[in-house]
């Protein structure tokens, strides 16, 4: 089985594009309304009650969570080249893409080359590799299955 590289890439960047929201809830501190919401329609009662301070907590462990995998993700890296590319561009703060590869003395093309390269080996690495795509839209779990076959 081959691996669909433009599938996977198009998975990881949107994980990997979602990293700065993940690290604002994270350390989002709570902030309770203060505010009376006034209304001409009666409360409807669903029999659940909200607590938005564990909704808040929840919300921000579970970020947490996603920041740890994409952090420790990156660390197996073994290509500084990659990892340093990936953490310019996703993980410090918003810089154009132009700036990254002036900075680190690339090329446009030789920039988003060596990204891409990055990106399909961060898949790997990014929970358990379940974000890699094979060709005709087969899974990592499909792999398994076909190797356990053989």
């Amino acid at each position: 089985m081959k691996l669909d590289t433009k599938a996977t890439i198009e998975g990881i960047t949107e994980v990997l594009e979602h990293y700065k929201t993940l690290k604002k809830i994270a350390g989002d501190n709570y902030v309770s309304k203060i505010t009376a919401v006034f209304s001409f329609e009666p409360r409807s009662y669903t029999g659940t009650v909200r607590n938005p301070i564990e909704e808040h907590i929840v919300r921000q462990e579970t970020a947490r969570s996603y920041m740890d995998k994409i952090e420790q993700a990156i660390n197996k890296i073994r290509d500084p080249y990659y990892r340093q590319v990936l953490i310019e561009k996703y993980v410090k703060s918003n810089i154009s893409d132009i700036a990254i590869y002036m900075d680190l003395e690339y090329s446009s093309t030789e920039f988003y080359r060596l990204l891409d390269k990055a990106k399909i080996e961060f898949a790997h690495y990014y929970d358990g590799g379940s974000f890699l795509k094979y060709e005709k839209g087969k899974s990592v779990k499909d792999l398994f299955d076909f190797l356990g076959e053989l």
